[in-house]
């Protein structure tokens, strides 16, 4: 798909599906990485992209694709419990960004999958004044039934009144991004809280689709739905995407958020 490779064997589709069966472990409560960017135009800023049992094969890597190009340019390095970065508290000093990318249907399972002095220490880097980048999966994980980066739930918006999907298909949703619309994969994506956020994008609805909120010193941003999805994407769901290539309208957002 990308630079970035998926580990053999897995399909970003099979593991969208499959991660109840992921062994998951640990409790949750309320090292200095390699650099993966290849592309050059990097102020060697560094940020950690997730990858492993919460996240989906091919959703890691395209992010870590998007973040490492420019104009963002930042050093990727994958962390998750088979990574060269370990997943541990320590691992996050000195990054500028700390990115959860899509995953599952699973909130619960996947916060179990995390260690928990591992979530305690991701609390106190974004209170620190550290970045949390999450994609649909990744902002369903920054609400209180997760990383409790947020005192709220972070719910769907499958099954809202008004809005055109009832299942968790893979599908093609209008998303308006600031003054744009634009049609965007959408898989499961999350409703955001409206409490504390400063809007970037909203579904058909009216609700938040893409957010930023303060999280102590730190910043949080999060997207619902998946503006990072390439063309492979939509082909392996057998999608048309109508308007193209979505992720500079979630740059602001990202660029946000790494300010």
């Amino acid at each position: 798909m990308s630079t970035f490779e998926s580990p053999a064997g897995w399909t970003r589709r099979s593991v969208l599906g499959g991660l109840l069966t992921v062994p998951v472990a640990g409790l949750v409560n309320g090292c200095a990485p390699t650099s993966t960017n290849e592309h050059g135009g990097s102020d060697g800023r560094i940020a950690l992209v997730y990858r492993g049992p919460a996240g989906c094969a091919g959703c890691s890597e395209i992010l870590a694709e998007r973040l490492s190009r420019p104009p963002l340019g930042l050093d990727v390095a994958f962390i998750g419990p088979r990574e060269q970065v370990p997943l541990e508290a320590s691992a996050l000093s000195g990054a500028a960004l700390y990115a959860q990318p899509g995953g599952g249907d699973d909130i619960s399972g996947a916060a179990q999958s995390f260690p928990s002095d591992f979530i305690r220490g991701l609390r106190d880097y974004i209170g620190a004044g550290g970045s949390y980048l999450g994609i649909c999966m990744g902002a369903y994980l920054a609400g209180s039934e997760g990383f409790g980066l947020l005192d709220d739930s972070v719910e769907g918006e499958v099954g809202v009144p008004g809005f055109p999907v009832e299942d968790s298909s893979d599908q093609v949703v209008a998303v308006t991004w600031g003054e744009t619309l634009r049609w965007t994969y959408f898989q499961e994506g999350a409703r955001l809280p409206a409490d504390g956020a400063e809007e970037y994008a909203h579904y058909e609805t009216g609700d938040l689709a893409a957010a930023y909120y303060r999280c102590g010193d730190g910043n949080v941003g999060l997207i619902g739905p998946h503006p990072e999805a390439d063309v492979t994407w939509f082909e392996d769901a057998d999608l048309v995407d109508p308007d193209g290539d979505d992720w500079q309208y979630a740059l602001p957002l990202v660029k946000r958020i790494l300010s």
